[in-house]
């Protein structure tokens, strides 16, 4: 079996129980809101971020070029998923407000997925340099590794915030070798559980993957990836 000495681990729904905790986050900002809380309200959201992801991942949404920093732009771009929630009924300056009380909110209600705490400890103790590379909030990430009480094992964390760029892209991962400090893509394996971020970008990027089919779903995708696995703690079958 091939060697590895890298392994970069996306977050959500693959280390992180990501339902929990979005749901948790989108009761806050409705509760600011002095709106009731509903699954149907929910899973609208949810729609529209998933989608609005997706296409900003695939290129399809552009910002203006005139911010004045990176952080002034994440915040522009963030915005957008609650001006389109809200069917643009509220401001700019409304919806980075709204965004802002999100990105609090997914700090909260954090779960790691099952086996993810005892996968990362072994693989640790076996030498591996773990990396967390995810398209979520750096803010959010750092409190999520926290909770789950993973973070000292993690020795790099780079989210799309650093660099502008989302995972399949491949200025995200240019960006992450360099946060890394190896261009040896042939000792690295990626492992997330979404075919068209995490194994499409190891893909382009000539990087070994490892999709997390923990949805058990039928892949109907052209990307293949390198190993599949449904459970966490198959990981180590191949590490």
């Amino acid at each position: 079996m091939k060697k590895y000495s890298i392994v970069i681990f996306d977050l959500d729904d693959t280390l992180s129980n990501e339902r929990k905790n979005i749901m948790y986050a989108f009761e806050c900002m409705k509760k600011y809101r002095n709106e009731s809380f509903s699954e149907e309200e929910f899973l609208k959201f949810n729609k529209i971020d998933k989608k609005f992801w997706k296409d900003r991942s695939e290129g399809k949404i552009y910002e203006p070029d005139n911010f004045g920093s990176l952080e002034e732009k994440i915040l522009w771009i963030r915005a957008q998923r609650f001006l389109i929630y809200y069917d643009n009924k509220i401001s700019l300056e409304e919806a980075k407000k709204l965004n802002n009380i999100y990105l609090e909110g997914l700090k909260e209600v954090v779960e790691g997925m099952e086996g993810a705490k005892e996968v990362v400890e072994y693989l640790y103790n076996k030498n591996y340099k773990l990396v967390v590379a995810t398209n979520g909030p750096l803010l959010a990430v750092k409190s999520k590794l926290n909770k789950i009480g993973i973070d000292e094992y993690i020795s790099t964390i780079f989210s799309s915030e650093e660099c502008g760029s989302m995972k399949p892209r491949k200025e995200f991962f240019d960006n992450l070798l360099v946060k890394i400090g190896s261009n040896k893509k042939d000792e690295m394996i990626i492992i997330g559980d979404e075919l068209l971020k995490d194994v499409k970008g190891g893909i382009i990027n000539n990087i070994d993957t490892c999709w997390f089919n923990f949805r058990e779903e039928e892949n109907l995708e052209e990307y293949i990836p390198t190993y599949e696995i449904k459970k966490l703690i198959e990981i180590k079958n191949i590490l």
